[in-house]
């Protein structure tokens, strides 16, 4: 048994789930993440933060959608301080892959070009801890109008984008440009479109062939999905200040920082020579639009939250329901507290030296026979590999 399955072994102990129950789960959640965009790089697998990470997002409710209309196009430092500081479920939406753009690499063009970037974003998304949907939009190069945009595009890219809502179907939807009323009109038409789609999705009468796939209508309880705005224009933008600048306890560097490692892979883009940009480190300011209700606390609502009466899932007050949600999300704190006291340098061994936690969780660990016949060296997880 590898040291990580001895690590899974003890959180699932320590919780009350049995090991290969938590080890399917894991490894299911992990296999699909790999299957739709990349392998992790060598030496970056799945650790202490990563389990920390799926553990704190396991209690967060909230699944935000971030739309936007080209890959770059994206706030890598709010994507990343949502899917990685507030441990929401996030997707973005890029309505085009970008085949109309540059190419700072190499002379492909078009589809190519279109292919290539979106490897980019799979890259970059992968940094960012988030989820990616495209749409069928084409990127046929600078447009000077939206409503020239919507006509090359059709009604086939608010069809996309209500699919994607009722498939992920968020709580939040953040729209990258819903505030730009000039300049590209691909932008000022994903701005445009974005309220559109959150409309019909949430119509039973629009696209009903959608209804028959199983996407039925998504409104995420009576108040409906509120769109926020992305203000980024200026140093002192308005709305919420998103705290991008506040340093991840898991990774040592700002959800902003993190966030630009992972935007550098727009390198057909040339972006590497415009990290350093005053755009890129501006404040980032979320506003809400006309008829949406926002409070902070809607980016990231605890799992006791689905317990609300209007909570779209929730329980309803009803009580068995409620309970389970509490103790669900007692087990899961349980098991953080598990993974960070196995993380410890000092309490890695067996030895006297360890903690009663560490103790409890590696005596009931211990407690079959296969493990009893094991050395306790072979919990020293910080080793280096022979």
């Amino acid at each position: 048994m590898s040291r990580r399955h001895r690590f899974i072994r003890a959180l699932a102990i320590a919780i009350g789930f049995s090991f290969p129950l938590v080890l399917l789960a894991l490894f299911c959640g992990h296999r699909s993440l790999v299957n739709a965009q990349f392998s992790p790089a060598a030496g970056t697998g799945p650790g202490l933060p990563e389990t920390i990470e799926a553990i704190d997002g396991a209690r967060v409710t909230t699944r935000i959608l971030y739309i936007d209309a080209h890959p770059d196009d994206e706030s890598a430092a709010v994507l990343t301080y949502m899917a990685r500081g507030l441990h929401a479920d996030v997707a973005l939406l890029s309505l085009t892959r970008g085949e109309g753009g540059q190419n700072d690499l190499g002379p492909e063009q078009a589809p190519q070009l279109g292919l290539i970037r979106t490897q980019e974003l799979l890259a970059a998304t992968r940094g960012y801890g988030v989820k990616l949907f495209f749409t069928r939009a084409r990127d046929f190069g600078f447009s000077k109008t939206p409503e020239e945009t919507e006509k090359v595009w059709g009604d086939q890219v608010v069809e996309d984008m209500v699919r994607v809502i009722r498939t992920f179907r968020p709580n939040v939807v953040i729209s990258n440009f819903g505030s730009v009323h000039a300049g590209h009109g691909h932008h000022q038409a994903s701005g445009l479109l974005t309220p559109k789609a959150v409309q019909a999705a949430a119509d039973a009468n629009a696209y009903p062939e959608l209804q028959k796939e199983g996407l039925t209508p998504w409104s995420s309880g009576t108040a409906g999905v509120p769109i926020l705005d992305l203000d980024r224009g200026s140093d002192s933008p308005q709305g919420y200040p998103i705290p991008v600048g506040d340093i991840s306890p898991l990774y040592g560097k700002t959800y902003r920082e993190i966030g630009l490692d992972a935007f550098a892979n727009h390198r057909t883009q040339g972006i590497s020579a415009f990290l350093g940009s005053p755009f890129l480190r501006r404040p980032v300011g979320l506003v809400a639009e006309s008829g949406s209700k926002f409070t902070p606390g809607m980016l990231n609502a605890n799992l006791t939250a689905l317990s609300g009466d209007d909570a779209g899932l929730g329980c309803g007050g009803k009580a068995p329901y409620c309970e389970t949600l509490k103790k669900v999300d007692e087990n899961l704190a349980g098991a953080r507290a598990a993974a960070l006291e196995l993380g410890k340098p000092s309490d890695h061994c067996r030895p006297g030296g360890a903690s009663p936690r560490s103790h409890s969780i590696y005596d009931r660990s211990m407690s079959d026979k296969a493990q009893r016949r094991r050395s306790p060296s072979s919990w020293c997880f910080d080793r280096p590999r022979s």
